[in-house]
C-alpha cells in the first residue's frame, strides 16, 4: 500500500482503550488510521464506536471469531480484547494475513507468547506489542544517556512501580484484572510493563530470578465492622473510606495528588483531558459502561465497580518484589505496590562511574557523575498521565507507519521477538513466587519453545 494512505484497522474490543484511547488518536489523526470493521460483544459500546467511525453494518461483529471468519477486511487488527483472547484471536488474524497490535500481555502462558512469535514470523506479518514504556521521552532519554556511556557500566537497576490506591482497587480489587484465573497474575497484568522496561535499559538476557508477594490487605478480614457487601447499600464509614465507589466512581473532582508532583505533567494534557472531558475526572469513564449519572449509579449497585473492596473476589498480590540477574553481571529489583497516593514509576540505573534516576509522573531526570568531582545534571521532562505518559500515540503512530511501509520491513521497538524475553521473565517470577524457588531463565526459555511445539 502506498505510505501516504491511512492504515485501514479492525478493532477486536472496543471497551476502555478501544473507546478511549484508540478511539481518540483515530480523531485526531485520521490520515494514519481509518477504522472500518469492529468486533465488541457489548451492544452499547459497539453501537458507540459503529456510529463514531462510520463503519458499515455488515463489518460490525458481537464476537471477533464472525469477523476473522470474513475474507480479510483491513489491514492490520488492534487487538484490545481481555487477556484470555490475545492468543487465539491473534493467531487467526496473523494467519488471514493481518498486521497486529496486540494489547500486553501477549499471551497467557509462555508456550503461547512463543507461538506467537513463531507464527508472526512464518507468516511475514508485523507483531507489534502494545509496551508504551520504552516509547516515553523519559525512559528514552535514560536509555540514550546509558548508551552513550554518561554513567559507565551498568551494574544495577532498582525500579519501584507505585501504582495508586484508586488505581489498584479500579483494576486489581474490582475490576478486570483482579483474578488470576483472567489474567494470569498481578506480575503479567501490570508488571509486564516493568519487565520490558527494565529488559530493554539492561540491554542482556536474564539468566535467573526470585520473586515474593502476597495479598495482604483487601480482603474479607480488613472490612469494616458492618461494611455492607456494596457501598451504595449504607455503609457505616463511608465518609472516611477512601477506597467508596461513589466517591472513586461518580463524584467529578480533579485527583487529590500533591501539586509538588504535577510539575512534570503539561497544562495541554490538563485541557485535553480534565477540561474537554469532564466524564475523565472519575473512574467511571474507564469501567462503567452508562455515560449518564443515572446509569452508573445502576451499573454501582449491579457491577463489580460498586463492591467494598473488601469484599471483592479478588485474588492478585497487592504487593510483591521480584530480583533478577542479567548477563553482564547486571543486577535489578522491581517492587510493585498498591500502597501509594500517585500512580508513579521510579527507576534508578547505577553504573561504573555514575547513575541515572527518574520519577515519571513528576517528569523527574537526574544523572549524577562519581569522580573527579561529583556532578548532578537535573531536567523535567513532560509527562501526560491521561495516556501513559503521552506514549499511547507514539506507539500507534509507529505502528500505522509501519504496516504503511510493510514491504521495507521496517522494525518496530516491541515487535513480539523483542518482548518475548520481558514476558517470559514475567510468567518465571511467578513461578518463583508460588514455589518460593530461584528459576533459571535458560531452562525455564527451553520449556517454553518445548511447549510450543504441540500447541
Amino acid at each position: 500500500m502506498a505510505s501516504q494512505e491511512a492504515v485501514r484497522v479492525a478493532l477486536l474490543g472496543a471497551g476502555e482503550r478501544g473507546q478511549l484511547m484508540f478511539g481518540l488518536f483515530a480523531k485526531k489523526f485520521p490520515r494514519l488510521f481509518q477504522y472500518v470493521a469492529v468486533a465488541e460483544p457489548n451492544e452499547d459500546r459497539r453501537r458507540r464506536f459503529e456510529e463514531a467511525f462510520g463503519i458499515p453494518k455488515q463489518n460490525v461483529f458481537p464476537d471477533w471469531r464472525d469477523l476473522l471468519a470474513r475474507p480479510r477486511l483491513a489491514d492490520a487488527v488492534i487487538n484490545a480484547m481481555p487477556d484470555v483472547h490475545h492468543y487465539p484471536s491473534t493467531i487467526e488474524a496473523l494467519r488471514k494475513g493481518y498486521h497486529v497490535l496486540l494489547e500486553k500481555p501477549m499471551a497467557q502462558t509462555p508456550a503461547q507468547c512463543v507461538g506467537l512469535v513463531r507464527e508472526a514470523e512464518k507468516q511475514g506479518r508485523i507483531l507489534q506489542i502494545f509496551l508504551e514504556c520504552r516509547y516515553l521521552d523519559l525512559y528514552r532519554r535514560m536509555k540514550r544517556l546509558i548508551e552513550e556511556g554518561e554513567i559507565g557500566r551498568v551494574m544495577a537497576i532498582q525500579t519501584t512501580e507505585n501504582l495508586g490506591y484508586w488505581h489498584f482497587i479500579m483494576s486489581y480489587v474490582r475490576g478486570f484484572a483482579r483474578r488470576s484465573a483472567d489474567v494470569v497474575s498481578f506480575l503479567s497484568a501490570k508488571g509486564i510493563h516493568d519487565f520490558d522496561l527494565i529488559t530493554w535499559i539492561a540491554g542482556a538476557k536474564p539468566l535467573r530470578v526470585s520473586s515474593f508477594g502476597e495479598l495482604s490487605y483487601f480482603k474479607e478480614e480488613n472490612a469494616p465492622p458492618g461494611a455492607p457487601a456494596r457501598c451504595l447499600d449504607g455503609c457505616p464509614v463511608e465518609e472516611s473510606c477512601p477506597y467508596h465507589a461513589f466517591k472513586q466512581y461518580i463524584r467529578p473532582g480533579f485527583p487529590q495528588i500533591p501539586m509538588s508532583l504535577l510539575r512534570g505533567v503539561p497544562l495541554q494534557a490538563f485541557i485535553d483531558g480534565y477540561v474537554r472531558y469532564p466524564r475523565l475526572r472519575s473512574l467511571s469513564a474507564y469501567n462503567l459502561t452508562s455515560t449518564d449519572r443515572e446509569g452508573r449509579i445502576r451499573e454501582l449497585r449491579e457491577g463489580p465497580h460498586g463492591r467494598c473492596v473488601f469484599r471483592c473476589d479478588n485474588d492478585v498480590m497487592d504487593h510483591q518484589v521480584v530480583n533478577i540477574e542479567y548477563e553482564g553481571g547486571i543486577l535489578a529489583s522491581l517492587a510493585l505496590s498498591a500502597f501509594s497516593v500517585t500512580w508513579e514509576r521510579t527507576m534508578n540505573v547505577n553504573g561504573s562511574t555514575g547513575e541515572v534516576y527518574s520519577k515519571d509522573f513528576s517528569g523527574r531526570l537526574e544523572v549524577r557523575s562519581f569522580s573527579p568531582k561529583s556532578t548532578v545534571k537535573r531536567a523535567r521532562v513532560p509527562f501526560n498521565p491521561l495516556f501513559h505518559g503521552g506514549s499511547d500515540g507514539v506507539v500507534l503512530a509507529e505502528f500505522a507507519r509501519s504496516v504503511q511501509n510493510a514491504l521495507q520491513t521496517r522494525e518496530v521497538l516491541t515487535s513480539a521477538r523483542d518482548a518475548l524475553d520481558g514476558h517470559l521473565l514475567c510468567f518465571a517470577a511467578e513461578e518463583a513466587r508460588i514455589h518460593r524457588t530461584l528459576v533459571d531463565m535458560t531452562e525455564f526459555r527451553r520449556r517454553a519453545e518445548e511447549d510450543a511445539g504441540s500447541l
